[in-house]
């Protein structure tokens, strides 16, 4: 998950830039393997890794925009869409956090760029097209989301740099507060059990089993990564880009395989591991993290 503070900075440069199709080079998207990499500039920020259920495209969140990477493909493509909110529109790309919640639909939350006619905190919006064109849900204005995760009918989110997770049971209309333990890096859920809880964060990692009420911490390993496709198969990826599975919700971890780079993001769609490197690139495992390659090389 990406850490926004770092990214007001980057925004500020990229300002100055050109449309929609630049980046800070000034260098058009689409002649460019990995338009989110500056190789001028600031190491990239990946903020989130998340998969269409109605075409397997991966959907990848940056401080440079939302991209799409269809299935096998090396050549992302930049995703732009319009949001409508009482407080004004614009356009959005950058700066989000993303999550599938069903074929085309997506659940975001983040900022839009500088100079849109856009609250700074976008709170939950959400897509029915795949990120074309967005709808305000609720907290606009008030509440930037780190995480998003759902279960059934439940959505946690963890707002950023606060150690509070709000959560919703009516699609994000309204929500109530748990507190966690401290700022959150990392959230996943369980997808058969909306109240069984994993997070990480810069001092460790922490589980709960009634839905955020009471926490207990389970290891010290600061940063990790997670994705929990089903019930039975939990996966994180530590710094330094080990893999491990839990069968248990993480009470036991096998060890698999390791990216070798530093991890910035993790999920797990239809048997393949996506990882996101700290230098913006994007490896998958086959193979259930065993092994891994380059599926759009970074910087």
């Amino acid at each position: 998950m990406m850490r926004w503070v770092v990214l007001a900075a980057l925004l500020a440069l990229l300002g100055g830039c050109g449309g929609d199709d630049d980046v800070a080079t000034g260098n058009a998207t689409a002649d460019l393997a990995v338009p989110w990499v500056d190789p001028d500039g600031d190491t990239p920020i990946v903020g989130a890794l998340s998969v269409n259920p109605s075409d397997s495209t991966l959907f990848m969140s940056t401080n440079t925009g939302l991209f799409r990477i269809a299935p096998g493909a090396s050549k992302p493509e930049k995703v732009t869409g319009t949001l409508d909110t009482p407080s004004g529109s614009g356009e959005v790309s950058e700066a989000l956090v993303v999550r599938f919640v069903g074929p085309d639909a997506l659940l975001a939350s983040g900022h839009p760029a500088a100079g849109e006619a856009l609250p700074t905190a976008l709170g939950l919006i959400r897509s029915e097209d795949a990120g074309k064109t967005w709808t305000s849900v609720s907290e606009l204005g008030s509440a930037d989301f780190h995480a998003i995760e759902t279960s059934g009918d439940t959505i946690a989110a963890a707002l950023f740099g606060q150690a509070q997770v709000l959560v919703s049971v009516n699609d994000g209309k309204s929500w109530s507060t748990r507190a966690a333990p401290m700022p959150l890096v990392a959230l996943e859920v369980d997808p058969s059990d909306a109240d069984r809880w994993i997070a990480s964060t810069e001092r460790g990692t922490f589980g709960t089993e009634d839905g955020g009420k009471t926490w207990r911490q389970s290891d010290a390993i600061p940063n990790v990564r997670f994705s929990w496709p089903e019930s039975d198969a939990l996966y994180r990826i530590d710094p330094g880009g080990p893999v491990k599975v839990s069968t248990d919700g993480g009470k036991r971890w096998e060890d698999r395989g390791s990216t070798g780079g530093e991890p910035m993001a993790m999920t797990v769609d239809d048997g393949k591991v996506y990882v996101a490197t700290i230098d913006g690139t994007v490896l998958v495992s086959s193979d259930d993290g065993r092994t891994f390659s380059d599926q759009v090389a970074g910087g």
